[in-house]
């Protein structure tokens, strides 16, 4: 389970980047996108975030 995260922008992305594959989706990186969905709404302000958060959401789901 996820805790605590800072939801700056720069450390989402960071965070995204470490924690999710474009080749391999886990479920570390799954449960990591819909906390920050849940958790940082300020993120999605960021169109750049707002679009690798879009494109990784879709691959993960085509592989759940």
């Amino acid at each position: 389970m996820i805790h605590n995260i800072s939801c700056m922008i720069i450390d989402v992305i960071n965070t995204t980047l470490a924690t999710c594959d474009y080749t391999n989706c886990t479920n570390q990186c799954i449960e990591y996108l819909m906390f920050v969905a849940d958790n940082c709404p300020v993120v999605f302000h960021n169109l750049t975030y707002e679009q690798l958060w879009h494109t990784l959401y879709t691959i993960c789901q085509t592989k759940v």
